[in-house]
């Protein structure tokens, strides 16, 4: 792999698929619907050669052929990794990067989290011998917003209660994202692993009282936890809804253990203790650097 494309790259999973490709001395095409996150993304990696960013739409075939036609070998996306995923948005991505990678004959990586309902846009994921379906359990990491995990820390990193929305005493798995990008770029570098499907593996399962109470260590306060309350349930369906079925979905561990082979090679490298230590001292970082540049425009 010499040259790879990250689509939807200001997510919080593709930078840091560009921090480790770009490591790893790969060529990057940054693609996003957004100038602010690509703007973020050169400022971050202003020191490296590799990176070249396009404006896009992710669903727009000619756009993303146009970015893929100057040797991209591989094509890397990330599906249902946060749980406000647009259905009709991921199949129309999906299938724009098919007719890309049939045009330019480029392998593709699709990353699918835990958020995807049963049955919904399963038509559009066929891997062939180019495709490879990498099933992830849930994320977290500082720039890894919308998820459920995510939602938790973030209240607890703010000193706030948290509201649980699914079942608490569930064991899950749960995986550092850069430890996922990790894995995702090893298998992408080997031809044989097109073609398959594979299960990225997280940490020990452990249940959502656990993990947010290791999170309480890192803070040193005990996190206050609530049940959400019939009438916000309620105004959660109203407002999203596919709630209930991506919770089912998500009690049920997202079906991640279903079908796939399993990649073990790095067995989630990061300690839950270390990877939650450093979510919350990023979220904490981003925090300082917003009120620093709110103070900013107001003194100008």
């Amino acid at each position: 792999m010499k040259k790879a494309m990250v689509v939807r790259a200001g997510k919080g999973v593709g930078s840091a698929l560009i921090k480790n490709l770009i490591g790893a001395g790969v060529d990057v095409v940054a693609y996003s619907g957004s100038r602010r996150k690509l703007s973020a993304l050169e400022a971050a990696f202003a020191h490296s050669l590799h990176l070249h960013t396009v404006l896009g739409d992710v669903r727009d075939q000619g756009d993303l052929l146009a970015a893929a036609s100057e040797g991209v070998d591989v094509i890397f996306c990330g599906i249902y990794l946060t749980y406000d995923e647009n259905p009709d948005k991921v199949r129309q991505m999906l299938e724009a990067v098919e007719k890309v990678s049939a045009k330019t004959d480029a392998k593709v990586v699709i990353i699918e989290g835990i958020f995807r309902p049963a049955g919904e846009n399963e038509q559009a994921l066929h891997p062939d011998a180019r495709y490879m379906r990498l099933i992830s359990p849930e994320l977290y990491g500082a720039n890894v917003s919308n998820t459920i995990i995510h939602y938790s820390l973030k209240k607890i990193a703010q000193g706030k209660t948290v509201k649980l929305m699914a079942n608490p005493a569930i064991r899950r798995n749960y995986v550092y994202v850069a430890d996922a990008v990790h894995d995702a770029v090893a298998l992408a570098s080997q031809d044989s692993s097109f073609g398959n499907t594979w299960r990225l593996r997280g940490g020990p399962a452990i249940t959502a009282e656990e993990f947010i109470g290791i999170a309480g260590s890192v803070v040193h306060a005990i996190p206050r936890i609530e049940k959400i309350s019939g009438w916000k349930w309620r105004m959660l369906q109203w407002y999203e809804p596919r709630a209930k079925e991506i919770l089912d979905r998500y009690d049920r561990g997202g079906g991640s253990q279903e079908f796939g082979l399993e990649y073990a090679e790095s067995s989630a490298a990061t300690s839950y203790e270390a990877g939650i230590a450093a979510t919350i001292a990023g979220m904490l970082e981003k925090e300082r650097q917003k009120k620093t540049r709110m103070r900013l425009s107001q003194k100008s």
